[in-house]
């Protein structure tokens, strides 16, 4: 009798210790998986952070390249205006060069006539001077008629000379003031063009630092595409993690569940044993006291039979009883406690259309969460309590069992809700 009751302390003490390390195990495991959604959580906020940050590039690389075709066009432009310019610049430098040919021509002409002129003077001089010549022609003259012809000759000789001269002296000053015109649009343009090669050099440098802030938003974009990736990785590694810790956690509760029934079967196997004792020792006594009490037990066999059946109906009523009381809780006790996070359309790894078909870019306004369908059916309605009604339509690698997951239009409403504890109905 010692040793059964010794066994059995053990056997109870033994399921006492396997308990508790049972309970160590598994509230480490939920610790591992608390820490590890939180890691997810916080991969998610830096992965929505480098997802704004990647579209704040890319729009400024769309205004670099916008500002660059801008100033290529200008480019163009001022290299077109440039040319047209060296063109006028060479039209009126061979304008220039005409002009100067003529006016040397007249030149030429003026030197021809002061020379003949000179020669003229020089004639008269050696001969007397000019009233000296004059007087020679007129005397030389055979007549009147003669002297009259040879004093308007000569009248009209000198007279042409001195208008000759003078009207060479005019083209030539019309042709200086020409020339004076072409010179000074010559460098009118010049000024031009120079102001061009500066605007030119102005643009040229203008671009090709706009092109190194370009390259370096584009250098900057494959950065932060390629931690998006990695962060995309590390968040898909964290929900095999999850997902791993998870079905340790399911086996870990099965295996203490066996190792609860055993307990239970080697508890029960100890009880068997003592109840052979108990029993021989009562058979014992009723065999001392049979003789003494068959009247007796012949006059009391209807009324024990008549208790066991009473017995046997207050038995039945009373585990009737307990089931309808659990039925009625059930269904008193329809809230149910979830764990709730928030999600976007544009999401890493969102495709935003749910697994029901419901396009949220479109619908942005859509009510909806995701939901492990083993838990809530898709296509149910059902009420979060504070936040309103939803429709389980979506569904999530890292939603499992008691999680919900729902879905906001706005990023910054998704990150401030973060993860926190609701009570939930299913409706319908």
């Amino acid at each position: 009798m010692l040793k059964k009751l010794i066994v059995t302390t053990l056997v109870l003490g033994l399921g006492h210790s396997i308990i508790v390390d049972n309970a160590y195990a598994t509230e480490g495991l939920k610790d591992e998986q608390e820490r590890t959604q939180q890691e997810r959580e916080t991969v998610r906020s830096e992965l929505s952070d480098a997802e704004v940050s990647l579209i704040a590039l890319v729009q400024e690389l769309d205004v670099l390249n916008n500002q660059l075709s801008d100033l290529d066009e200008k480019i163009t432009e001022n290299q077109e205006k440039i040319i047209e310019t060296e063109e006028n610049i060479a039209e009126n430098e061979e304008e220039v060069e005409v002009l100067t040919v003529e006016m040397e021509r007249l030149q030429d002409d003026i030197d021809q006539r002061f020379e003949l002129l000179k020669d003229r003077a020089s004639s008269y001089q050696k001969n007397g001077g000019a009233s000296t010549s004059y007087i020679e022609v007129v005397l030389g003259s055979e007549s009147f008629g003669d002297f009259v012809t040879r004093v308007v000759t000569i009248s009209r000789i000198a007279q042409a000379d001195d208008e000759f001269i003078k009207q060479l002296e005019l083209n030539q000053k019309k042709l200086e003031n020409v020339q004076k015109e072409h010179e000074d649009i010559i460098q009118e343009l010049r000024d031009q063009v120079t102001e061009l090669e500066v605007l030119h050099a102005n643009i040229k440098e203008q671009r090709e630092e706009t092109t190194q802030i370009r390259d370096d938003l584009k250098e900057n974009e494959e950065k932060q595409e390629a931690l998006i990736a990695e962060l995309i990785k590390e968040e898909q590694d964290l929900a095999l993690k999850e997902e791993d810790i998870r079905e340790r956690i399911e086996a870990e509760v099965q295996r203490q569940n066996a190792e609860k029934e055993a307990q239970a079967e080697a508890e029960k196997a100890a009880v068997i044993q003592e109840k052979p004792v108990n029993q021989s020792k009562e058979n014992n006594n009723n065999t001392n006291n049979s003789n003494n009490n068959n009247t007796s037990t012949n006059n009391n066999n209807s009324s024990t039979a008549n208790t066991s059946s009473n017995s046997s109906n207050s038995e039945t009523l009373t585990s009737r009883g307990p089931s309808n009381s659990k039925s009625s809780d059930s269904e008193v006790q329809s809230w149910k406690t979830f764990s709730a996070t928030a999600y976007t359309a544009s999401c890493a790894g969102c495709s935003g259309i749910t697994s029901t078909g419901i396009d949220l870019n479109r619908n942005p306004n859509s009510k909806v969460i995701a939901v492990d369908p083993s838990v809530i059916p898709l296509g149910s309605r059902v009420e979060v309590k504070g936040y309103g009604t939803f429709l389980a339509a979506d569904t999530g690698g890292a939603i499992n069992g008691n999680k919900i997951d729902i879905y906001m239009s706005n990023c910054g409403d998704a990150l401030s809700f973060g993860r926190r504890s609701v009570e939930l109905r299913v409706l319908n």
